[in-house]
């Protein structure tokens, strides 16, 4: 047998049906509600239940509405964001194009500048016991690379071949302190020589430069006719500051490389002339 609650359920849909047929028929006839007491009764009584129906099927309505449309917006937007982060790569990518573009044509511009044009390498490797320290690149005998070599960019100096293979090559750079190179500060002509200064940080320092000579911030020092492997007028760095001795006759100079050691992709391998 059913329950009580079931059998209340019951009772109120069955007065409810009853409600509104009644409701219906009476304005089907189009009866005078007004001079109708029951129809009037009727028609008051049913009206809030109408009414709640009514919103019941709006807030539904309103609700699949909602669903429908923030699905489909966000199935818009998750397109959307793919179609960005698809177009800003392609940004990137022409970016980074460009820019080796511009490198490469002002490598180019500076080989084509030499009294004697050298051979474009591209750096395909680093020592990765030290960072500063070797590069190889991937030019070697088979191309004319010869042991001693110097090397450098349209910036400056990069350092000198140390050994060569068929078809690579080992560069010292100048940030290595086993590299000694001839200069001279360009502002006032003093002698020294540049080495690296501590090889896990890419600096060099200049030493044996004469202790009352004047040496400020900023100055460029470049290779010297004093080198016996670097051609003269080479820039190789810039003053960053000076350590004075208590006693002597040098102050060393410490200096930043004018070519950025830790961002090599190509250089220009330059003729040897004995």
């Amino acid at each position: 047998m059913p329950s009580r609650q079931a059998s209340k359920k019951y009772l109120f849909l069955f007065l409810l049906m009853g409600l509104t047929m009644a409701t219906m028929h009476l304005t089907a006839e189009e009866r005078d509600l007004n001079s109708n007491p029951f129809g009037m009764w009727i028609k008051d009584t049913a009206a809030p239940l109408q009414q709640g129906m009514w919103r019941s099927a709006e807030v539904a309505s309103s609700a699949a509405d909602f669903l429908f449309s923030w699905g489909k917006n966000n199935s818009r937007s998750r397109e959307l964001e793919k179609k960005v982060a698809e177009l800003e790569g392609e940004i990137w990518r022409l970016h980074a194009i460009q820019q080796e573009n511009e490198r490469l044509k002002a490598l180019l511009s500076y080989n084509q500048a030499l009294a004697e044009p050298g051979l474009v390498a591209a750096v395909i490797g680093r020592n990765p016991d030290n960072w500063f320290s070797t590069v190889t690149i991937n030019r070697g005998s088979d191309h004319g690379v010869q042991r001693g070599a110097v090397v450098a960019t349209p910036a400056g100096l990069v350092g000198r071949v140390s050994t060569v293979s068929g078809r690579s090559a080992e560069v010292l750079l100048v940030s290595d302190p086993r590299s000694a190179v001839g200069a001279a500060i360009y502002e006032t002509q003093v002698p020294g020589i540049v080495k690296g200064a501590l090889a896990t940080t890419g600096q060099l320092r200049m030493q044996y430069v004469v202790k009352d000579e004047p040496v400020r911030k900023g100055f460029l020092v470049l290779t010297s006719n004093l080198s016996g492997i670097f051609p003269p007028g080479l820039p190789v760095g810039r003053v960053t500051g000076v350590e004075e001795e208590k006693s002597g006759l040098f102050k060393t100079v410490y200096l930043k490389p004018v070519v950025d050691l830790n961002r090599l992709t190509e250089v220009v391998v330059l003729r040897r002339t004995d």
